[in-house]
């Protein structure tokens, strides 16, 4: 018999025997402990499997909201990855690994499965850079899917929805879309909600702060939209 088969019964023994020698009320703490034990692999292996499931679920929701988008407005989307960021302003530019051999070229909206993220900047070859909403000076022709206001998001030193009127009636959790009055963007992309309201020192218009759908500091992956008749776009917005 092998040293280790002679060393493993000695173990088994041992632990057989010290029931033996303990109290009743010890006896359950020591069930109890092994027990606990025991059973660690189980509840790792369970919440893993928990974790996957989820993950899966996620995974199945984003690809819907996807197909939902190419089938409403019967567009075409090339996925992408993130690859880079501009360490000097992090969130205004991406880097992805798709280029002009995959059909990318200047202008072309960018968005994920939460909703609107920018335009491509510069094409490559194989990568290219996306400018994004967040970049200062970014601006998209928007409109409130609630009440029908039209503006222009634009990333300042917060994310706005200029353009609306003292008059006008807005509320917190508004969703304002691409309104589809520019060359580059289609109708319907969802850009962001409402977040606050306030008046301003300026004659005509109040602020509109936007939170934006698309959390861009935590994008890995994004989706070009190839409709051929937007990837001659002059660049307006």
């Amino acid at each position: 018999m092998r040293r280790q088969q002679i060393i493993l019964l000695f173990f088994l023994f041992t632990i057989s025997a010290i029931p033996l020698f303990l109290s009743e009320n010890a006896n359950l703490i020591l069930a109890r402990n092994l027990s606990s034990v025991l059973l660690y692999p189980v509840r790792i292996t369970s919440k893993l499997v928990e974790y996957l499931n989820i993950s899966n679920v996620r995974i199945e929701k984003l690809e819907i909201r996807v197909n939902k988008l190419t089938l409403e407005n019967a567009i075409r989307l090339l996925k992408a990855s993130v690859i880079g960021r501009d360490p000097q302003n992090i969130n205004g530019y991406l880097h992805i690994d798709k280029g002009t051999v995959h059909g990318v070229v200047k202008n072309q909206p960018v968005v994920s499965a939460d909703g609107f993220v920018g335009k491509i900047k510069n094409a490559g070859t194989t990568t290219s850079i996306v400018e994004t909403i967040e970049n200062r000076g970014f601006a998209v022709s928007a409109i409130d899917i609630n009440t029908g206001i039209h503006g222009v998001v634009k990333s300042q030193t917060n994310l706005l929805f200029d353009y609306v009127r003292h008059t006008d009636t807005i509320e917190i959790g508004d969703s304002l879309l691409t309104s589809g009055m520019s060359e580059v963007f289609p109708k319907g992309i969802l850009i962001g909600t409402v977040q606050r309201v306030s008046e301003s020192d300026d004659l005509f218009f109040k602020h509109v702060f936007v939170a934006p759908a698309a959390r861009i500091n935590r994008l890995v992956s994004i989706y070009i939209i190839l409709d051929e008749n937007r990837t001659t776009a002059s660049g307006e917005q």
